[in-house]
């Protein structure tokens, strides 16, 4: 049975149009930036689905594309002069960065008020004591699609796969605080099989194709792919979907299950930061 992401994004894209005019109309014209650093194919990929759709919900957008021979302090600097700007109500840094640069460092000059990515240590000491404005989109994205199969948390076994900053730690972080039980594996977890199958939610971000195959999902549970790989012009994801075809499980399929609602999340979150900035006028 598959999620459809696409359906699940177009109603939080609804819900954020209808913030946006309203933000215009209480002079505000809201705006997204990103830094661009390098050329990664990928990157430019994402970068593009997101203008497009901010966009359309009526943003304007600003993309600053840097080389990748720029160094932390200067990156840094990009971003201090970026946040001055009064309507910004979302910064984006494209990640991955060039090695060389201090990631760290670079997410964390990022203002909470402007933080759509919800990176910056700030943002994640606000989720991490549930005092929390925004989501980090793909765990909010995650969230969004369980709460649309009506999943009542207390008490479900979770198993996420993936300690990453995107995903696992920050939906680890979510599913406890809604009282589920979670289970969290890395490349060094051992018996992953036995872990998923007693398993009512598994949500894979660790970016191997194939991953969890039937074997691995018990029938009934739902298994949400947050994984991604871009191999030859192609995007992949960590779950064998044709596999579960007849194991009464519910699957998102990649691409068209997370990325699209976790785009929809980011520009929420965008609008979201747009009005607290009306109410601190």
């Amino acid at each position: 049975m598959l999620i459809n992401g696409k359906k699940i994004a177009e109603n939080l894209n609804k819900k954020t149009q209808e913030k946006v005019k309203k933000l215009i109309k209480q002079g505000l014209s809201p705006k997204i930036a990103v830094i661009l650093v390098g050329n990664s194919k990928p990157s430019q990929v994402y970068v593009s689905q997101k203008e497009r759709l901010a966009k359309k919900l009526g943003f304007d957008f600003e993309l600053v594309k840097l080389s990748a021979k720029i160094n932390t302090e200067e990156l840094k600097k990009i971003i201090q002069s970026l946040q001055k700007q009064k309507n910004l109500c979302g910064l984006i840094v494209q990640l991955p960065l060039p090695k060389k640069i201090k990631k760290d460092v670079v997410l964390n000059s990022l203002a909470i008020d402007s933080d759509i990515d919800c990176l910056s240590a700030q943002s994640l000491g606000q989720l991490y004591q549930a005092d929390r404005v925004l989501e980090p989109p793909t765990a909010g994205a995650v969230m969004e699609i369980l709460k649309s199969l009506k999943v009542k948390f207390p008490g479900k076994e979770a198993v996420i796969i993936g300690a990453g900053i995107l995903v696992g730690k920050p939906l680890a972080t979510i599913l406890m605080q809604e009282r589920a039980t979670v289970t969290v594996c890395n490349s060094a977890t051992r018996d992953l099989k036995k872990k998923c199958l007693g398993a009512d939610i598994i949500v894979t971000g660790a970016g191997v194709i194939n991953l969890v195959k039937a074997p691995m999902v018990k029938k009934g549970a739902i298994v949400i792919d947050a994984g991604f790989s871009f191999v030859d012009g192609k995007s992949y994801g960590d779950v064998d979907v044709v596999s579960l075809d007849k194991k009464g499980v519910w699957v998102t399929p990649t691409p068209g299950g997370v990325g699209p609602v976790t785009v929809s999340k980011l520009l929420l979150n965008a609008a979201l930061c747009g009005e607290n900035k009306i109410k601190k006028i």
